[in-house]
């Protein structure tokens, strides 16, 4: 079931099958792989600026703190409202199913 809702959502899998993934354009792709028997982990990938150190976003909070205090473009920030949009989706479709 959750194979399809990806499917529907435009995720693909990858060349070696270990994760679905969606590429929303301006370097902002987001995966979602299995962890384990029972848990889904999902990963946003994103541009980053240098004075950052990625190890300091553990929350989403933190994420979300970054993309609106960073100077970023248009075509940027609509990239990361789709995937931020479709993990809360996808984390509504776990919570849902658990």
């Amino acid at each position: 079931m959750f194979v399809r809702i990806l499917e529907r959502m435009g995720f693909r899998k990858s060349d070696d099958d270990n994760y679905w993934f969606k590429d929303y354009g301006n370097n902002v792709v987001l995966k979602v792989m299995s962890a384990g028997s029972s848990e889904i982990e999902i990963e946003l990938n994103m541009p980053i600026p240098t004075d950052v150190n990625p190890s300091s976003l553990d929350k989403p909070e933190d994420i979300i703190n970054l993309i609106v205090n960073s100077p970023t473009n248009k075509n940027l920030l609509l990239s990361l409202l789709r995937a931020i949009n479709d993990m809360m989706n996808l984390r509504l479709v776990i919570n849902m199913s658990n």
